[in-house]
């Protein structure tokens, strides 16, 4: 295991500012064989910093873009037809705050897994929580911080994220491509 962080953090490093489709193959083949799992067409655009993705699966079509931040130390699953936008903060650890008298330094790190369904996107600026789940067909808006779940469907913005209306379903009728369409 420390063997995978070491080549995660010496090769990310040498791969993460590649331009060009060059550069997009490349971290996708990468992180393809450091994923847990990862499905076919997987983009990592510029500037993508991901740290423990060795507890990360991604399923198929997943775009990560630019100057994005995951911390997968708690796990990340994320589905299939996912969008995340640039520069998000998508974190499954932190360190907590309780209890006072112990300088934050020392408190103890909680691991909280992810969980992004398919079809979701999630735009510019976007913070996510650990211990989060966000359901098939989201939309989380530009900006929000995501702390508590996020139902199917919802389109979610703010600080804290707030469910701000619905998808209609009766105008989600496109059909997605087969497989060897992709």
């Amino acid at each position: 295991m420390l063997g995978e962080i070491a080549l995660e953090l010496y090769i990310g490093v040498l791969i993460r500012w590649l331009p060009g489709v060059e550069g997009l193959i490349l971290r996708g083949l990468f992180y393809r064989c450091l994923f847990r799992r990862a499905g076919k067409n997987l983009l990592i655009y510029p500037g993508v910093y991901i740290i423990f993705s060795h507890r990360m699966t991604a399923g198929r079509r997943v775009a990560i873009n630019v100057g994005t931040y995951i911390d997968a130390g708690g796990g990340i699953d994320i589905g299939d037809h996912v969008m995340v936008g640039p520069h998000c903060a998508i974190s499954s650890r932190e360190h907590s705050s309780e209890p006072t008298g112990v300088p934050m330094c020392y408190q103890p790190v909680q691991y909280r897994k992810i969980l992004i369904g398919n079809d979701v996107w999630i735009g510019a600026n976007v913070s996510i929580r650990g211990g989060v789940k966000i359901g098939d067909g989201s939309v989380v808006a530009a900006g929000a911080v995501v702390i508590e779940d996020v139902p199917s469907n919802a389109i979610v913005g703010g600080v804290p994220a707030k469910i701000l209306r619905y998808r209609d379903p009766q105008r989600m009728n496109v059909a997605f491509p087969t497989e060897h369409q992709e």
